[in-house]
């Protein structure tokens, strides 16, 4: 606990405010039907460029904080950041499955490898960094009976305190722009979930929905001006034919591809609005 409290100290001041921040700007585009925006100025290659930090979650998961922390553990880096932003994900390297397994400087990325982090950083780093502060964690820990339980909470404080405190307040403090992806429900119904080979469910509600044609609310803000830069509300959908010999045949496969499709799409008409906003009138 005085270990987790050092933590605090270091981590609170300097996180805890950005976190509250962009709770509160992912919450108000929860909110009814607002009109979709574009600043006068706003630059796509700015944008794109970064620095930047990324939130994608399900509508219904964004109006309430506990919601929107429990939701944003599972917020990944999709088609949408690839066809938006600049990105130089690194694939190969060390296999990962926590901080712990990474050296100094470090994360353990969306492909779980350990890797310096990429443009847009995740959110989702954060709230994992940010667990061991919570009250979640402490009354785990308060919950361990055995020595080697409370051991295991040790490691995992040292582990974050290495690895993803040093990395978040570096990159948060260079963070220019913000956006969250909110993914509504399908009018038509959330599909039923692909199965696995042991004939249970292989995917999430989210990338359900993904999958399926849907609108997305799309949220960009200028975190060091405090001001919204764009909010666009759009059809997250398209179309794709797999062709040749080499195109994908398996159900799981495809509805990886779909959503990807589908991301992509919106992060065009993301493009075409700030585009719009960008063009000279015509005479």
């Amino acid at each position: 606990m005085a270990k987790q409290r050092a933590v605090m100290l270091t981590l609170g001041p300097k996180i805890v405010p950005f976190r509250d921040r962009v709770e509160a700007w992912v919450m108000q585009l929860a909110e009814g039907n607002l009109p979709n925006v574009v600043a006068p100025g706003a630059n796509l290659d700015a944008i794109s460029a970064g620095p930047g930090v990324y939130l994608r979650l399900r509508l219904a998961n964004a109006k309430q904080v506990a919601t929107l922390r429990s939701a944003a553990a599972s917020s990944l880096r999709d088609g949408f950041t690839s066809c938006l932003f600049v990105r130089r994900e690194e694939t190969n390297g060390k296999y990962c499955k926590s901080p712990a397994d990474c050296s100094g400087g470090l994360v353990c990325n969306d492909w779980s490898v350990c890797a310096r982090p990429s443009q847009p950083y995740n959110l989702r780093l954060l709230y994992r960094t940010l667990r061991i502060l919570s009250p979640e964690w402490t009354d785990e820990l308060h919950r361990a009976s055995t020595d080697l339980s409370v051991r295991a909470f040790e490691l995992e404080l040292d582990a974050v305190t290495k690895n993803d405190v040093p990395v978040a307040i570096e990159l948060l403090s260079r963070a220019r722009y913000f956006t969250a992806v909110l993914d509504e429900d399908p009018p038509t119904g959330i599909p039923e979930a692909l199965v696995n080979d042991k004939g249970k469910p292989d995917e999430s509600v989210e990338e359900r929905i993904q999958r399926a044609t849907h609108p997305a609310r799309v949220g960009i803000w200028d975190v060091r001006e405090g001001k919204l830069v764009l909010r666009v509300r759009a059809v997250a959908g398209g179309d794709f034919v797999p062709v040749g010999r080499g195109a994908a045949a398996s159900p799981v496969t495809l509805a990886a591809e779909q959503r990807q499709v589908n991301s992509c799409a919106l992060a065009l008409d993301v493009k075409e609005a700030i585009g719009a906003q960008a063009a000279p009138a015509l005479p």
